[in-house]
């Protein structure tokens, strides 16, 4: 097993400071070399970090991501990003230098776009990326990984959380909020739930475009004339004259609330939940709500297998093993026995409080709520 870590994440996503731009996935970079390199450090790994980002200097590949976009042709810009991920081919000079860093290692990334996967898996890296899975009410937030390798497959699974628990969970905040403040909603309402405008999760890697529901109004009207009523709930990252935010002014019927996405969820009035991809419809399904999905969801999450062909298996929703020594001596061993090793058991916000942020489940936790 090859003995070297490459930490990375999303290498091309800019993030403009005023009249500049830089990384808008630094912070990733160093947050995973906070948890998971400081557990392959000393499971005896040798740990780099690979990113966009001059403050780092020590085991630090330092990447100059506006060369690549002056490379292809692309204006440096959101826009330009998304123009970027959505390249059916990639000129040769590109996904060398994407690649150049990584070879000879295994990469771990945080939130990779499939045009990286897709440029390392193809260059023969192993790579595992991380993803936030999309369930933000358990004790701690759960990380999910996928991989193109078949044996590091098998030892994410030994962390595989029992997606029972999901729905045990979403039983517990349903029998908090029959305790809270009734809402008064109406039986058989609709929520429409907004999403973050540049999200990669609503590119639509076809045409480079950043989707919205504006493009779905004929299904939103539609929805709305079969709802007994309709609330829109706008994501707090979504700005006020954005597009969503206009064509859901746009209809008359639809109220919108800022009322806790839990708590909403467990009113017995939510006849359905509505969304372009949000993270919120996987979580309104362990509520027992039925979904409607504008737009194909950007990550597959189970527990299958990556192909002997090529590419990635499913994102494995995973417990608090990942993060341990044990884990990471596992994998630099190739011996999947010594996973029983790692400790499993959550640490209540562990990961919640070194992400910073706690997507709106600080509310529905306290232990009373009026």
């Amino acid at each position: 097993m090859v003995a070297r870590l490459s930490l990375t994440a999303d290498l091309l996503r800019p993030f403009r400071v005023g009249r500049a731009w830089e990384s808008a996935t630094w912070k990733h970079v160093r947050w995973l070399d906070g948890i998971v390199g400081t557990a392959a450090r000393l499971a005896g790994w040798s740990v780099t970090t690979t990113s966009w980002d001059r403050g780092l200097v020590r085991d630090h590949n330092y990447f100059h991501t506006p060369d690549l976009f002056e490379a292809a042709g692309l204006p440096l810009s959101i826009e330009g990003w998304g123009r970027f991920l959505s390249l059916r081919t990639v000129p040769i000079e590109i996904s060398e230098a994407l690649a150049a860093p990584f070879h000879g290692t295994i990469v771990v990334g945080y939130e990779l776009p499939e045009l990286l996967c897709r440029i390392f898996d193809e260059a023969g890296i192993a790579v595992i990326d991380l993803i936030l899975y999309p369930v933000r009410f358990l004790d701690d937030v759960v990380f999910a990984a996928r991989t193109n390798r078949a044996a590091i497959h098998r030892l994410l699974l030994h962390h595989m959380l029992d997606p029972r628990e999901f729905v045990v969970r979403a039983g517990f905040v349903r029998s908090k909020a029959s305790f809270m403040r009734p809402l008064g909603l109406t039986p058989g309402t609709t929520v429409i739930l907004g999403q973050v405008p540049d999200d990669r999760s609503v590119l639509d890697t076809s045409t480079g475009r950043f989707t919205h529901l504006g493009d779905h109004l004929p299904a939103l009207i539609d929805l709305c004339t079969r709802s007994a009523a309709t609330l829109f709930k706008p994501h707090p990252y979504d700005p006020p004259d954005s597009a969503t935010r206009k064509a859901m002014t746009s209809l008359r019927s639809v109220t919108s609330t800022d009322i806790n996405l839990y708590q909403l969820l467990a009113q017995p009035e939510i006849e359905t939940v509505c969304a372009l991809n949000s993270s919120g419809l996987i979580e309104a399904r362990l509520f027992g709500k039925p979904t409607i999905a504008l737009k194909e969801p950007t990550v597959r999450f189970g527990e299958a297998a990556p192909r002997a062909g090529g590419g990635f298996g499913d994102a494995v929703p995973l417990n608090a093993g990942w993060y341990s020594p044990q884990t990471w001596e596992a994998l630099l061993a190739g011996d999947e026995a010594l996973v029983s090793q790692a400790p499993s058991l959550t640490e209540k916000d562990r990961l919640r409080r070194a992400l910073n942020a706690d997507w709106g489940f600080g509310h529905i936790d306290r232990v009373v709520v009026r």
